[in-house]
Order: structure tokens, then sequence, then C-alpha cells
């Protein structure tokens, strides 16, 4: 029974863990995009401008 108790609690750990994990990755995943989507604007501005010139 102890060794149950042991494996429950070691799975336990592991899932806390991926959780934690894909919330990071998620967040890593917004912020990127944020980035992404402003870099993107900043050329497409730069590009708007030097046909315009």
């Amino acid at each position: 029974m102890g060794k149950l108790v042991e494996g429950l609690k070691i799975a336990a750990y592991v899932a806390e863990i991926v959780m934690a994990s894909s919330v990071i990755i998620e967040l890593i995943g917004k912020c990127g995009g944020r980035v992404k989507v402003k870099a993107a604007s900043v050329e497409a501005g730069a590009k708007k401008a030097s046909e315009t010139e």
C-alpha cells in the first residue's frame, strides 16, 4: 500500500510539472505572438514608406 501512495505522489508531481510547463509555453506563445505581430507591422510600414518615396 505504501508503494502505491508513493507512486501516486510521484504521478501528481509529474502532472503538476506538465501543467506548469504548458502554461509557460502558452504565455510565451502569447507574448511571442505580440512581438511577431508588432515586428511584422513595423516591417510592413517600412515597406510602404519606401514605396511612396
